[in-house]
């Protein structure tokens, strides 16, 4: 038939098994494991080390920011109101010399100017009105991109 099996009465395991949890309890490895936790802040054991930088009124300061609860979020940037807070700024400054010019720089500041007022690029009546129209929108696209960068780093940009 099969194999025979042998039984062990259970009073003589107990001594076996009271050895083995002596032995884990004062085990080296079983405590450090524990005791180290990674930098996203879990223990081995998957328990969530405390952040001591959260204070009772739900505020949190810490980290990469701060936050309080009655906090209201930011608005969007509003690209819109930033194209014409930089087309105002831009239209004062005058030609930015980015295409170069000859002598007198006539017919790029006359551009930069057409498109400060327009908002747009066209092809005018030279080349070099064309190059300051081509130039004010590049600087526009510019500032606005900056803009929303520092908007983004938490800035007043408008």
């Amino acid at each position: 038939m099969g194999a025979s099996m042998t039984l062990v009465h259970p009073i003589k395991t107990i001594p076996l098994l009271l050895a083995m949890v002596l032995a884990a309890c004062g085990s080296e490895a079983s405590t450090s494991d524990y005791d180290e936790y990674s930098e996203d802040g879990y223990y081995a054991d998957g328990d969530v080390e405390e952040d001591e930088s959260a204070s009772y009124d739900g505020s949190y300061s810490g980290g990469y920011g701060s936050y309080a609860d009655d906090e209201e979020e930011r608005e969007e940037f509003d690209e819109d109101e930033a194209r014409r807070v930089a087309r105002d700024q831009l239209a004062s400054e005058g030609y930015d010399m980015s295409y170069g010019c000859t002598i007198d720089c006539s017919g790029h500041e006359a551009g930069w100017q057409w498109g400060a007022e327009n908002g747009y690029s066209t092809y005018g009546n030279s080349q070099s009105f064309h190059e300051g129209t081509m130039a004010f929108e590049d600087a526009l696209d510019a500032r606005v991109r900056e803009m929303e960068d520092d908007y983004e780093d938490g800035e007043e940009v408008y």
